[in-house]
């Protein structure tokens, strides 16, 4: 198969806020974000969940990923993530199938565990959900997407059910699971399930990650074949290299600032120095970024993403197109992406 017949380039609405917005006018941005990715020819949504921080204020990444589901009609829509063990499983098996049914098919079930922060306690039933409680609520999910269900554990028990609406005769809902550390590529591995890699990572780190999912699953019995794997990147069209710094310096800036309002229910790795200086962290990512992702003028970005397609092995990507910030600015770059960069990326994509 040509690589451009497998890969599918999609927006991502991480409904984040910027100094100064307010929650309604950052939700109207998403939801126009999502039409104009349509429109622009990007093949997918995604949407994040987000509890009790300033940065993304979207609280039901099912919710609104229905609510999109609704207001397009030709591009998939997937969650990025729906926070797995917060949630009762057999129930986010139920809304997946849900969405399934009444959108034709277009809808992507991505899951993980996020931080191990206090949604835990306001949301979920407590950090040991965190610690263990992701593969058993995979494995419910997928029951419960194929029948009959039941579980009696010290995490999960209840009789056995058979959830509605069932899921669609001859297709099955697609399910992605974020990794970030080997034990979840090894738990998407060995289910046979493909990953969503997130923006923290480069390329040849992401390939590496792949090559060891293939790996793992072959072991555990499963097809060897090209999974369809997810990487989030940011994305960003900009005339000249100082817009692309100024858009991207912001955007790191208001995520350093949000990530210290998480609250963590025990020590984890974190990402970031939570002590560090606000400007010093921020100036580090967007460096990153701007050395990597496709985030300055059109050429930088066609080149850009052709390489991270080509270089992690990922078939999904997952587009960051918000980072400008203010709507006006954010629609204009997914016009500029729709008319200026997917056609060239798939062109160099289909010429081997």
């Amino acid at each position: 198969m040509n690589i451009v017949d497998d890969v599918r380039i999609g927006a991502f609405v991480f409904t984040s806020r910027y100094d100064g917005q307010s929650a309604a006018e950052v939700l109207a941005r998403g939801v126009a974000t999502a039409q104009a990715a349509e429109a622009a020819g990007f093949d997918d949504i995604w949407v994040t969940e987000h509890h009790f921080v300033p940065f993304g204020v979207n609280p039901s990444a099912l919710t609104f990923a229905g609510y999109l589901l609704g207001r397009t009609s030709t591009v998939r829509v997937g969650t990025a993530v729906t926070v797995l063990p917060l949630h009762s499983p057999v129930h986010v098996a139920e809304q997946a199938m849900l969405l399934d049914h009444l959108s034709g098919g277009r809808f992507d079930l991505g899951i993980g565990r996020a931080q191990p922060v206090v949604d835990y306690e306001v949301i979920g039933r407590g950090v040991e959900y965190w610690r263990r409680g992701l593969p058993e609520a995979l494995d419910l999910v997928t029951a419960a997407m194929s029948g009959r269900v039941s579980a009696d554990s010290d995490l999960y028990r209840f009789r056995e059910v058979r959830p509605e609406p069932g899921p669609v005769p001859g297709r099955s809902t697609p399910i992605y699971l974020a990794a970030n550390a080997p034990t979840s590529v090894e738990l998407a591995a060995t289910r046979g399930l493909p990953m969503l890699l997130f923006f923290d990572k480069d390329a040849e780190t992401k390939a590496a990650m792949v090559a060891e999912h293939a790996r793992i699953a072959r072991a555990a019995g499963h097809p060897d074949t090209e999974y369809a794997h997810g990487t989030a990147l940011f994305a960003h069209v900009a005339d000249d290299p100082d817009e692309a710094e100024r858009v991207m310096r912001r955007a790191a800036r208001e995520f350093v600032l949000a990530n210290q309002q998480y609250q963590p229910l025990i020590e984890a790795p974190q990402r970031i120095d939570r002590n560090a200086p606000v400007d010093e962290v921020a100036d580090r990512l967007a460096a990153a970024a701007l050395a990597a992702h496709p985030v300055g003028e059109p050429r930088v970005c066609v080149e850009r993403l052709v390489e991270q397609i080509r270089g992690s092995g990922c078939r999904r990507v997952l587009c960051q197109v918000e980072i400008a910030g203010d709507q006006d600015s954010v629609l204009a770059n997914i016009k500029r992406m729709g008319e200026e960069v997917l056609p060239e990326v798939r062109k160099r994509l289909g010429a081997g």
